[in-house]
């Protein structure tokens, strides 16, 4: 079973808790709701991938500017 670590810091003293039912699923809950943030975070795309689709786009705006400019 789970359980918590209580420290009396007047005391020192520690004593192990066991967590009661209703802690867990809390603590189960807030880890879903973490890994699912976690999840959102990496899917975001990186400051590296941003620059690398802006300096492709500059270079396709580049590349039709300068047709343009022949004709």
């Amino acid at each position: 079973m789970s359980h918590r670590i209580e420290v009396n810091v007047q005391t020192g003293e520690t004593t192990q808790v066991n967590l009661t039912a209703e802690e867990i699923l809390q603590a189960q809950a807030q880890k879903a709701a973490w890994d699912a943030e976690q999840a959102e975070i990496q899917a975001q795309p990186t400051t590296q991938d941003l620059i690398t689709q802006q300096q492709a786009l500059i270079t396709a705006l580049t590349t039709r500017i300068t047709a343009l400019e022949a004709a």
